[in-house]
C-alpha cells in the first residue's frame, strides 16, 4: 500500500500542488475641513496589509493586519472662565486591527478585472487621546492639558469588496472598501467605512 501511495504522488503533477500566495498592501487616507472658517479638521490615515494562500481557484485563506488613526482638531474658543479661554481640542484614535477570515472571488487571475470579497473575525484594539488648549485672555499665554489615554479590545467582523486591475501577470492595483463592526452587531456595519488604494502580489 505505501509503494502504491508513493506511486500516486510521483505521477500526480507538480501544478497539483502548488500553493498560490497574494500579499496586498493598501493605503488610505482622508481629509476633511469644516467649520465657518475652515478652522476644524477630520484627517484619517491607513495602512494594512493582507497575505492570501488559495485553497481552491477562486477561494482563499486571509490573513491580514492593518493600523489606522483618526485626528480630530477643532480651533474654536469658548470662554469657560473669567480670563480663561478653551481655543484648541484633538482628539486621536488609533487603531490596530488583526484579521483572519476567507476571501472569495469571482474572475480567474488571468482576468484583467477580477472582483472579490473577504469576510471573517478581527480582534481590534483602540487607543484614545485627547488633550485641550486653553488660553489667558490677559496674557494671551498658552496651555496645553493632557486628557490622557483610554484603551479598548473589540472582537469584530470584518468585511471587505475589493477590485483588482491586472498590470502584469502577476501584479494588480487594487480599490478597496473595508468595514469593521463589533461582533454580531450587523446594523453598524454601515457606521464605520473606509476606502483605500494599494496593489496585490501573486507569488
Amino acid at each position: 500500500m505505501k509503494n502504491l501511495l508513493l506511486a500516486i504522488l510521483f505521477y500526480i503533477p507538480a501544478q497539483s500542488f502548488a500553493i498560490v500566495n497574494e500579499i496586498a498592501l493598501d493605503f488610505g487616507y482622508d481629509r476633511q475641513i469644516y467649520g465657518l472658517q475652515r478652522q476644524n479638521s477630520i484627517v484619517t490615515r491607513t495602512y494594512s496589509a493582507a497575505l492570501s494562500t488559495y485553497i481552491f481557484d477562486y477561494t482563499a485563506i486571509d490573513l491580514s493586519a492593518s493600523k489606522s488613526q483618526d485626528i480630530t482638531t477643532e480651533n474654536q474658543r469658548y470662554t469657560v472662565a473669567t480670563g480663561i479661554d478653551l481655543v484648541g481640542q484633538q482628539n486621536r484614535i488609533s487603531s490596530t486591527v488583526y484579521g483572519v477570515g476567507i476571501k472569495q472571488m469571482f474572475a480567474p487571475r488571468t482576468a484583467w478585472l477580477i472582483p472579490g470579497i473577504s469576510l471573517g473575525y478581527a480582534r481590534q484594539s483602540l487607543d484614545y487621546q485627547s488633550d485641550l488648549t486653553i488660553e489667558n485672555t490677559t496674557t494671551k499665554a498658552r496651555t496645553v492639558l493632557d486628557g490622557g489615554t483610554t484603551q479598548q479590545k473589540i472582537d469584530s467582523v470584518f468585511g471587505t469588496f475589493s477590485l483588482q486591475f491586472k498590470m502584469t501577470e502577476r501584479l494588480s492595483l487594487k480599490a478597496s472598501v473595508k468595514t469593521l463592526f463589533p461582533a454580531f452587531e450587523f446594523n453598524k456595519a454601515r457606521d464605520n467605512i473606509k476606502y483605500s488604494f494599494g496593489f496585490s502580489w501573486i507569488f
